[in-house]
């Protein structure tokens, strides 16, 4: 009963490897889009260090006298 599976699933397995051989490749899709300037560049995130304690927003902020 084992080899009936495993032949039936190499079968298998053999047709869906050769129907995407030979697929054709997708040529009606369009041109990437040009990035704007602020998808170009990566926004970078300053952390503090792992030994420095975080700094909650309250103390971050200056208040204005």
């Amino acid at each position: 009963m084992l080899d009936v599976r495993l032949a039936t699933t190499s079968l298998a397995m053999l047709v869906a490897l050769v129907a995407v051989a030979q697929a054709e490749p997708v040529r009606d899709q369009a041109a990437p889009a040009v990035q704007s300037s602020a998808e170009a560049r990566p926004i970078r995130v300053v952390l503090p260090a792992p030994w420095e304690p975080a700094n909650g927003q309250r103390e971050a902020v200056q208040p204005s006298k």
